[in-house]
């Protein structure tokens, strides 16, 4: 099964504004499961769930580094809670959605239904250490997000630090090999932030999987391949 696990919504303020649920089902195509994820936040997972696609439910949290660091969870509660405390971290300022993009809540069939005043492009004063402890604390996976790219781990810090992350997302070959002399697990997604984005890169999921706990455990357990426009 083919598994697109970094897909952002119009929460997000660098997100097109039809990332909404009928979009985005329709975009994905045969990608079977979507990890559906925003920059701080997980609150509008819960509107993406009845697509007729199996949904990870996930969040991007930005530490105080300037790192990108992917959760994943098994229900959609745990990923709220963390998005509650993720929240208490961000600055006290109110988004401006004209100058930063609008951050728009949506339901399941696609209808805007408010705005999100916390500023989710900034970064929270957690550490990266303490982002990956939070998510980890909810039962969820953490991954290091486009470790190359700006906002990737390797891209601010240059280099993994020891921390209980078993994965990381990456976009060429030369973040393939690094990630792998770190014996971590190694995953592509489209992080997608536009409709026509949706599935470009995607993991293939051995068997069928029928939960996001399942999936999680295969991607755990190396059972899947590398699919899509790859770098390498």
């Amino acid at each position: 099964m083919k598994a697109d696990l970094h897909v952002h919504t119009c929460l997000s303020p660098c997100a097109d504004l039809l990332m909404i649920p009928p979009v985005v089902e329709r975009a994905s195509r045969d990608i079977q499961i979507l990890g559906i994820v925003d920059h701080n936040s997980a609150k509008n997972v819960p509107a993406f769930l009845k697509m007729k696609k199996l949904v990870v439910p996930g969040i991007e949290i930005q530490t105080v580094e300037d790192v990108h660091v992917l959760g994943f969870f098994s229900d959609v509660e745990s990923a709220l809670k963390v998005t509650k405390i993720v929240y208490e971290h961000l600055p006290s300022v109110k988004h401006d959605h004209e100058k930063m993009g609008y951050q728009l809540f949506v339901d399941e069939e696609g209808n805007y239904t408010g705005y999100e005043d916390v500023p989710l492009g900034f970064p929270s004063d957690l550490t990266l250490s303490q982002a990956v402890e939070l998510i980890r604390s909810y039962g969820g996976m953490p991954v290091y997000a486009h470790v190359e790219k700006r906002f990737g781990v390797l891209y601010q810090l240059g280099f993994f630090p020891d921390l209980e992350v078993p994965v990381a997302e990456v976009v060429s070959r030369e973040g393939k090999e690094n990630a792998r002399k770190k014996n971590l697990r190694v995953i592509v997604t489209s992080d997608a932030h536009f409709p026509s984005d949706v599935g470009r890169r995607y993991i293939d999921v051995f068997g069928a999987p029928r939960s996001p706990e399942e999936v999680l455990k295969k991607i755990l357990n190396s059972e899947y391949t590398l699919g899509g426009v790859l770098n390498w």
